[in-house]
């Protein structure tokens, strides 16, 4: 599948203010099932993007804006290929496992967090007990807009019994790791069947690593990642894959908007064919 994702994110601030420092993780990754035919990210006013990578392997761009800043923006333009919904990747370090299967700050253990575990059930092998947790997930919980806000932990969902997407993420990890399941945490798009769909946010949902690779579940519209998905980057929770983090010197509330839109059409998949040639 073809995807194109438009990102756009701007802030504004009340006064001016100096040395803003920020780092983007909202390029489209490129790994296996996965590649970038083109990408362009540019910020207004015009800053370096210096590329390095995180301690999970993501690929992210930090720059800086020195001078007096009232406002500034970032623009991503990216059309990516996609053709599973398995990643096979090098076998995690053991203290990338270990800590996949970690309790965060978004994703704590918790006593009401066991007992969903518990219900669903937690004998079998990882897959089998994430397709019962999503599952109890999808009869419990609804997808609603407008009731957490992006500081907000699993335990919220528990309390709320809706949310959005980062918040089904947050607890599906906390329920899956409390069953010494490792999962991480996925940053990135997701495209409709055919055309294009517009909101103001990206999308997150996880991965469970099993059998020498990392399977995607998306507990907020209870289904398996498959081909339209797109992942930016991986980590154990929101906190180390945020879409934008910054800092800046002075003394001014700041405004944030963000428009996102994500198009895709069939056609025929050059990453699947380039896998099956490999495998031959």
């Amino acid at each position: 599948m073809i995807v194109t994702v438009a990102w756009q994110s701007t802030y504004r601030y009340s006064s001016a203010v100096r040395q803003v420092h920020n780092e983007l993780r909202v390029l489209p990754a490129i790994r296996d099932g996965q590649r970038r035919l083109d990408a362009t990210l540019v910020t207004d006013p015009p800053a370096r993007l210096e590329v390095l990578t995180d301690a999970f392997g993501n690929e992210y761009h930090y720059f800086d804006l020195l001078g007096e800043v009232t406002q500034f923006s970032a623009t991503l333009h990216a059309t990516v290929e996609t053709a599973t919904d398995v990643v096979r990747e090098a076998q995690p370090s053991t203290l990338m496992q270990y800590l996949m299967r970690q309790p965060t700050h978004r994703s704590p253990f918790d006593p009401r967090i066991g007992a969903l575990l518990r219900e669903a059930g937690a004998h079998g092998g990882p897959l089998s007990v994430a397709n019962r947790v999503m599952s109890l997930m999808s009869d419990r919980f609804q997808f609603e807009l407008g009731h957490t806000s992006v500081e907000d932990t699993a335990l919220g969902l528990l309390d709320l019994g809706h949310g959005v997407c980062q918040d089904f993420t947050h607890l599906m990890l906390a329920i899956l790791r409390m069953g010494g399941v490792p999962a991480r945490y996925v940053s990135g798009y997701l495209a409709p069947s055919t055309g294009s769909t517009t909101g103001d946010a990206s999308h997150a949902w996880l991965q469970v690593y099993s059998d020498g690779a990392w399977h995607g579940f998306d507990p907020s519209n209870g289904q398996h990642q498959d081909e339209r998905y797109v992942v930016c980057s991986v980590g154990r929770d929101y906190d180390d894959v945020p879409p934008l983090r910054g800092s800046f010197r002075g003394a001014a509330e700041q405004d944030w908007q963000a428009r996102v839109e994500v198009g895709s059409t069939a056609g025929p998949n050059r990453v699947q064919q380039v896998q099956q040639q490999q495998q031959q």
